[in-house]
């Protein structure tokens, strides 16, 4: 992207938000021949709740459409050098698979009607390892009984990919420290006001994360988005096979670590957590760390000894903010009743899909898919949506 210090008079198409996802948007949007601004409020891109994510992988969902937004994505970043002239080690990557463990032995066969159910929906590298080949081949993992072993699990950088993403946008500008405080359509677009100024726009794209549906209710917009805090903790921690691990998850509460260079990161999910308002930062309540650690030791009981070894010093936290829509999908396409606004929001895996993602934004801006016919359109939201589970970690007692 090529930074501007000036606020440009007019542009072709503005995107709102510089994270991952605004990213990926303006990179996408750019290879259709748009002529594209990005305006990101913070002074620089992916520094709100982009790089506090954990940056995984997964194609093992429980719905057709996010089965196939990420084996999309994850076909884009097994190829990324031909698309963004970056090598894929370059961005952190490593596939080393998840690995989804119980430690209840009635829960084995519920393992298995979830594969089903993931084969079912075109998932082809999943299985489910019992005992004793489960501790032959992941000799830290405790008290597990049994676990879906995911071959497709993976992860990369959020900031590397944020920054690949943006440096192949050659022709796109950026204008950080540039807040959107208002929006008004006029007769040949929108009228983009900032904190700098105001711009014309003949559209404009809300790629503003945990701060969409707020910013989207002024245009009547009721977004059944829940906006959680995340947190996670670096664990120092060299151990051989931990550094070779999968993504390990423990199914019964929702504890979950993988390992990082030098140690692991290591965090939890409750599905069940209230609504927030995004603020300017996250702050890690106390406890978090013993927290996850007493959930995660029947699975990982070498790794909570050695956290509860060291002193306090030695974790670094770090927290930002996911989105969860209803049916766990992402709100992608046209906002119906205003010609030229679009959205890419309600991600709680935002990394993980933003190849597919931001290609799907381009074909609803550029008319190769009708909206009517959008899988992530707002226009779903009209009818009766199911909320899903299946997608989350945990929440199997």
């Amino acid at each position: 992207m090529l930074q501007s210090d000036d606020l440009p008079r007019s542009a072709e198409t503005v995107i709102i938000g510089g994270g991952v996802i605004g990213a990926s948007c303006a990179w996408w949007l750019e290879q259709a021949g748009q002529s594209v601004t990005v305006f990101e409020r913070r002074h620089d891109l992916g520094t709100y709740s982009t790089p506090n994510a954990l940056g995984t992988i997964r194609t093992q969902y429980g719905s057709p459409t996010l089965v196939s937004l990420a084996q999309e994505s994850l076909a884009f970043y097994r190829t990324i050098g031909d698309h963004l002239d970056v090598d894929v080690d370059e961005l952190g990557w490593a596939n080393q698979g998840y690995l989804y463990l119980v430690s209840n032995p009635d829960h084995i066969e519920r393992l298995h009607e979830s594969l089903a159910m993931y084969t079912a929906l075109g998932v082809t590298s999943s299985s489910v390892v019992e005992q004793p080949e489960l501790a032959e081949r992941f000799p830290f993992v405790g008290d597990a009984v049994a676990a879906i072993f995911h071959g497709d699990g993976s992860w990369v950088d959020p900031t590397r990919i944020t920054r690949a993403w943006a440096d192949a946008a050659t022709n796109t500008r950026l204008c950080t420290e540039t807040e959107v405080v208002g929006l008004e359509a006029g007769g040949s677009g929108w009228t983009v006001t900032t904190n700098r100024g105001s711009i014309e726009s003949e559209r404009v794209v809300v790629c503003g994360g945990a701060r969409a549906p707020g910013f989207l209710a002024q245009f009547g917009v009721e977004s059944p988005v829940k906006i959680t805090p995340r947190y996670r903790v670096f664990i120092p921690f060299d151990d051989e096979h931990h550094q070779r691990a999968p993504l390990i998850i423990n199914i019964a509460n929702g504890s979950y670590w993988r390992p990082v260079p030098g140690g692991v990161w290591l965090s939890t999910a409750d599905v069940d957590e209230a609504s927030v308002e995004p603020g300017e930062g996250v702050e890690v309540p106390k406890g978090f760390l013993e927290r996850c650690l007493d959930q995660i030791e029947p699975v990982s009981p070498a790794l909570a000894a050695h956290a509860r070894s060291l002193p306090a010093a030695a974790f670094t936290y770090a927290g930002g903010y996911q989105s969860y829509p209803i049916d766990d999908e992402p709100i992608i396409g046209e906002v119906p009743g205003y010609d030229g606004l679009f959205v890419n929001y309600g991600h709680w895996a935002g990394v993980m899909l933003s190849p597919a993602s931001g290609r799907l934004l381009a074909d609803v801006v550029t008319g190769r898919i009708n909206d009517q016919d959008n899988p992530c359109s707002l226009r779903r939201f009209d009818a009766d949506v199911e909320r899903l589970s299946t997608n989350k970690f945990g929440g199997w007692g």
